[in-house]
C-alpha cells in the first residue's frame, strides 16, 4: 500500500498559461504614462495649430482686405487729384488761344510757372502739358533727380504738306549720326523743339534743342479722347520714352485730359497730365505687409501697372527703338505673383489668350519655391470705368511662421516632457515594484516552505508595509502552527508505535491461544464418548476458538491501520524537515 501527500494549490488556468504577451509593471508603468503624456501633449498641439491655422487665414483674409483697400484709396487718391489739377488748367490756359507771337514767350512762362507747382505738389505727376490745335505743345517734365525741365514744340508751318513730311520723317531710321542729321534737316522746315531750364531768377532759358523729335499732340489718345468727348477723359495705361541731355528715361503712366474751350465755344487745345506709374511702385514697395508681402496692380491684359519693383513694370518694345511697353505679368522675376496669378487664372477657368476680368475678390493659397502663400485679388472699381485689379501676396511664415516657432517649441517641451516622465516613471515604477517584487519573494519562500525571518519591507506606501507586515505575522502564525504540529507528530509516532505494539501482542496472544485450543481440542476429542459432558465441552470449545479466530481478523486492520499511520507520521516528518523557521 502506497500512500501521497497531494498539494492543494489551485490549477493554473489553461488560458493564461497560453498568454503570450506579457509585461513587467516596472516596464509597462513608463511607457504608459510616456504613451498618455504624449498623447494629451500632441493632441493639445494638434488642435492649437489647427485653432490658430484658421484664426490666421481669417486674420491674412483681413489683413489682405485692408492693404488692397488702402492700395485703391491710395491710387484714386492720384487719380482724383490729378483730374482736379488737369480741370484748373483747362480754365487759366484758355488765354493760349488768343496769344500773338510776342506774348509767346509770356504764356510759356505762365505755363512753367502753373505746372511746375503742380508737379512740386504732387510728387507722382510724371508731366504736365497742353497742345493746341495748330500741333504746338507745351509740356513740363520732372526728371529722375527731381530737376523739373520745360520743352516745347513748335509748329512752323502746319499745312497738310508739313504733316505729310512729319508722318515720313517720323518713320525714317536714326540708327546712325547720319541718319539721324537726315531727319533733323528734314523737320527744320516744319519744326523746332527746345527744352529749358529755369535760372535762379525763374527765368526759363533754352538748354538744349531736340532736331529729331517729331511728335504731334492733335493724333495723341489724350487729346483725341477729350476733344471728342468733351470732358474729362482717361486714357489706359501706357508708357513712353524721353530723351534729354542724352539720357533716355522711360515712363509709364495713364493720362487725364480735359479741353480747353475759348469763350465762344471753340476748342483751342486739350491739356493733360500724366499720372506716372512709378509713383505707384514707390508706393507699392514702401508698404509694409508682413514681413515680406507685396502688392502690385495688374490691367485687364495682365500687364504690370505697379510693382514693387519699378524696373520690370516696363518693357522693351521689339517695334521700334522709341516705344516701350508694359511688362506681362508672366515676364517678371518675382516667381511668387507670376504662381499667384496663375492661381487666380486657374480659379476664373481663365486661359492666358483671355483678358483678365476679375468680378469679385479672390482669396488663394499657392505654392512658389517650396513655399506656402496667401494671395489675394480685389477688382480696381472705380467711376474711371478702369479694369485694374489690385492684388496682394503674403508668404505663409508671415503669419504661421511665429506659431510654427512656438509648435516647435511645444514639441521640444513635450519632448522634454516624455523624458522627465520617463525619469519619473522609471523612479514611481521601481517605488511600486520593488515592494511587489519583495512580497512576490516572500510568497515564494512561504511556498517552499521557508518560514525563516527575513528583513523587513522599507517602503513609503503604507499599503505595502501593511502587507509586508501583515506576511510578517503569517509567517510566525505559521511556524507556530508548524511547531504546534511537529509535537503533536511526535505524540502520533509514540501512540502508533505503542498501538501497533499492543495490537501485535494481542494478536500472538490470540495465535497462541489458538494453538492450546486445538490442543485441548485433540485431547478431548480422545475422551471416551460417553463421558457426561464432553460435547458440551467441545462445543464451549470450538464457541472459543470462533471467538479467538474473529479476535485474529479483527487485529489485522488494526495493524494495517497502524502501517498507514506509521506512513502519514513518516511524511509528516519529512515535510517538517523542508520547513524553515
Amino acid at each position: 500500500m502506497s500512500y501521497s501527500v497531494e498539494s492543494t494549490a489551485p490549477a493554473v488556468n489553461p488560458s493564461a498559461a497560453a498568454t503570450r504577451y506579457r509585461v513587467k509593471l516596472r516596464n509597462f508603468l513608463p511607457i504608459i504614462f510616456c504613451v498618455l503624456i504624449a498623447s494629451v501633449s500632441f493632441l493639445i498641439i494638434f488642435i492649437t495649430q489647427r485653432s490658430a491655422t484658421s484664426s490666421i487665414e481669417a486674420l491674412a483674409g483681413e489683413v489682405m482686405t485692408r492693404v488692397s483697400q488702402r492700395v485703391v484709396e491710395r491710387t484714386s487718391a492720384y487719380l482724383q487729384s490729378a483730374a482736379q489739377a488737369v480741370r484748373m488748367n483747362a480754365t487759366s490756359w484758355q488765354r493760349s488761344a488768343t496769344v500773338s507771337e510776342q506774348e509767346e514767350q509770356q504764356f510759356l512762362q505762365f505755363f512753367n510757372r502753373t505746372s511746375r507747382e503742380q508737379l512740386q505738389m504732387f510728387p507722382y505727376f510724371g508731366l504736365v502739358y497742353y497742345g493746341d490745335q495748330q500741333g504746338n505743345h507745351w509740356l513740363n517734365k520732372r526728371e529722375h533727380d527731381g530737376t523739373i525741365h520745360v520743352r516745347l514744340i513748335q509748329r512752323k508751318e502746319d499745312s497738310p504738306g508739313s504733316r505729310q513730311a512729319l508722318e515720313k520723317w517720323g518713320r525714317h531710321p536714326k540708327a546712325t549720326e547720319a541718319e539721324r542729321q537726315a531727319i533733323a534737316e528734314g523737320l527744320a522746315p516744319y519744326l523746332e523743339t527746345w527744352w529749358y531750364e529755369q535760372d535762379k531768377q525763374g527765368q526759363l532759358q533754352r538748354s538744349e534743342q531736340d532736331p529729331i523729335k517729331v511728335y504731334d499732340p492733335r493724333s495723341r489718345p489724350w487729346y483725341v479722347g477729350a476733344k471728342s468727348q468733351n470732358k474729362l477723359f482717361w486714357t489706359d495705361v501706357y508708357a513712353w520714352e524721353e530723351k534729354y541731355q542724352g539720357v533716355v528715361s522711360r515712363q509709364a503712366g495713364i493720362t487725364v485730359s480735359a479741353p480747353v474751350v475759348r469763350q465762344d465755344g471753340q476748342l483751342a487745345g486739350v491739356c493733360g497730365i500724366d499720372i506716372s506709374l512709378q509713383a505707384v511702385s514707390l508706393f507699392l514697395r514702401d508698404l509694409e505687409i508682413m514681413k515680406s508681402g507685396r502688392a502690385f496692380i495688374l490691367n485687364g491684359k495682365g500687364e504690370t501697372v505697379g510693382l514693387p519693383n519699378y524696373a520690370e513694370v516696363l518693357e522693351k518694345s521689339s517695334s521700334s527703338d522709341d516705344t516701350v511697353a508694359l511688362n506681362q505679368i508672366q515676364k517678371i522675376s518675382d516667381s511668387a505673383i507670376v504662381a499667384s496669378f496663375a492661381t487666380v487664372r486657374k480659379a476664373l477657368s481663365s486661359t492666358g489668350q483671355q483678358p483678365f476680368v476679375l468680378t469679385k475678390e479672390q482669396l488663394i493659397t499657392f505654392t512658389a519655391e517650396d513655399k506656402q502663400y496667401y494671395g489675394f485679388y480685389k477688382p480696381f472699381a472705380t467711376e474711371l470705368g478702369l479694369n485694374w485689379t489690385v492684388g496682394v501676396i503674403i508668404p505663409e511664415d508671415d503669419f504661421l511662421g511665429a506659431i510654427k516657432q512656438e509648435m516647435r517649441r511645444s514639441l521640444w517641451i513635450a519632448c522634454a516632457s516624455i523624458g522627465v516622465m520617463i525619469i519619473a516613471g522609471v523612479l514611481i515604477a521601481r517605488l511600486i515594484t520593488n515592494p511587489l517584487t519583495h512580497l512576490g519573494k516572500e510568497v515564494e519562500r512561504i511556498m517552499q516552505l521557508d518560514l525563516a525571518p527575513t528583513p523587513s519591507l522599507v517602503t513609503r506606501f503604507v499599503e505595502f508595509s501593511m502587507i509586508s507586515r501583515a506576511f510578517t505575522r503569517m509567517k510566525l502564525a505559521l511556524a507556530d502552527v508548524v511547531n504546534t504540529i511537529s509535537v503533536h507528530t511526535k505524540t502520533l509516532d509514540w501512540s502508533a508505535e505503542e498501538f501497533g505494539n499492543a495490537a501485535m501482542t494481542l494478536e500472538d496472544a490470540a495465535q497462541s491461544m489458538q494453538s492450546d485450543l486445538q490442543a485441548i481440542e485433540q485431547q478431548l476429542q480422545q475422551l471416551p464418548t460417553d463421558l457426561p459432558g464432553r460435547e458440551e465441552i467441545i462445543q464451549a470449545m470450538q464457541q472459543v476458538e470462533s471467538d479467538v479466530q474473529r479476535m485474529q481478523q479483527l487485529s489485522h486492520p488494526m495493524i494495517e491501520r497502524v502501517e498507514e499511520m506509521n506512513h502519514i507520521v513518516h511524511a509528516l516528518r519529512q515535510t517538517l524537515q523542508v520547513v524553515r523557521i
